[in-house]
């Protein structure tokens, strides 16, 4: 059985939904139901759904954001948006973001059957290509056989180098992999995403604090894809990360920029000023925060906040400190201002995402 969760202001297209009788018959179970995005972001997080029904306007949180959001989250759920036809323009967007289908409001039991047997069917084969997929990264446990680890090591010092040597290393990387995969599209496509993981990882290690800039290289969606489109992404993936290393002066370990970052990062349990950063680095308050504008594209306050709410995220998780002790160890005197920040930047306050990281643990 598939899971739905229903999201809709309308208490009456609820009750619609709910008494319907053909979820058990076509496969699917009510799961769940919200009023706005933000409540279905929090069911999503605590309980596991196939299927999400929402209408496009509602307050609060409409549909098209709430779908940005889940798709900015790496979300690919499959989602049917309720609309009218007044609401042209917002399905315009929902297409872009990737909205599976629509049912025009008021629908009969008739059309959400139809549209339900459609879900089924894409349903069932992203199930089928999900075995299929975890079958084949099962046999390349041993991935060896490919490529060896120096590989994505010396694909991850080339980046490191801000050198554009590196794309033609990835290149000669995807080569090598294709010729031992022999066409298999399947085994080439999980060896791309493994390579490009190491690289990731590699590239975190030397330098945590990159995670919280902006414009890094995405996940990729890899199934599907043909060897061309896999090897655009897998080159793509490494010529981001170029751009990034010298966009930002990575290479360089005396950088201004670099240092920057580092201090935040490594003072991030500290009440931190930009004043403190300048004095440290022997430049002025507004050399550095017209640097870090110009570089980055947004205010070294942002950042700052960015990494203290990200090592929140971190410390709530631990499940070892209360909200006040977070808020003192980020070093914010006042808790109700932690509090704000934190919502503003997750989108929940620090109580909600404990609950939530709580049953992740």
């Amino acid at each position: 059985m598939y899971r739905v969760l229903i999201v809709d202001d309308d208490v009456a297209v609820r009750y619609m939904l709910r008494r319907y009788k053909g979820w058990e018959p076509l496969g699917f179970v009510l799961g769940g139901e919200a009023s706005d995005g933000r409540e279905a972001l929090r069911k999503l997080d605590k309980d596991s759904y196939d299927v999400v029904i929402s209408d496009i306007k509602m307050p609060g949180m409409d549909g098209i954001e709430f779908l940005s959001e889940l798709r900015n989250n790496g979300n690919d759920i499959c989602v049917l948006f309720l609309s009218t036809h007044s609401d042209f323009s917002y399905a315009k967007q929902g297409i872009r973001l990737g909205v599976f289908d629509y049912l025009t409001k008021p629908f009969n039991d008739e059309t959400l059957s139809e549209a339900l047997e459609r879900v089924k069917v894409y349903l069932d084969e992203k199930k089928k290509q999900k075995a299929i997929r975890e079958y084949t990264k099962n046999s390349l446990k041993n991935s060896q056989a490919y490529y060896s680890k120096n590989d994505s090591k010396k694909l991850v010092s080339e980046i490191m180098s801000g050198s554009l040597s590196a794309v033609n290393l990835g290149e000669q990387l995807f080569e090598k992999i294709t010729k031992f995969t022999e066409g298999d599209l399947g085994k080439l496509a999980i060896l791309v995403e493994n390579i490009l993981m190491e690289v990731d990882e590699g590239i975190y290690n030397a330098l945590p604090w990159i995670k919280n800039l902006e414009n890094r290289p995405s996940n990729e969606s890899f199934d599907g894809k043909d060897e061309k489109e896999l090897k655009e992404l897998f080159i793509g993936h490494i010529s981001n990360w170029v751009r990034l290393v010298v966009k930002f002066e990575l290479h360089q370990s005396d950088s201004l920029m670099r240092k920057i970052c580092e201090f935040v990062i490594n003072h991030v349990e500290e009440d931190i000023k930009i004043e403190t950063i300048a004095n440290e680095l022997y430049v002025s308050r507004d050399y550095i925060g017209k640097l870090f504008k110009q570089k980055a594209g947004y205010n070294l306050s942002e950042y700052i906040t960015k990494v203290k709410m990200e090592h929140a995220k971190y410390l709530i998780s631990k499940g070892q400190y209360k909200n006040y002790e977070i808020c003192e160890r980020l070093g914010y005197k006042k808790a109700d201002y932690f509090s704000q920040l934190f919502k503003s930047y997750v989108g929940c306050t620090p109580s909600e995402y404990r609950k939530v990281a709580s049953k992740n643990i």
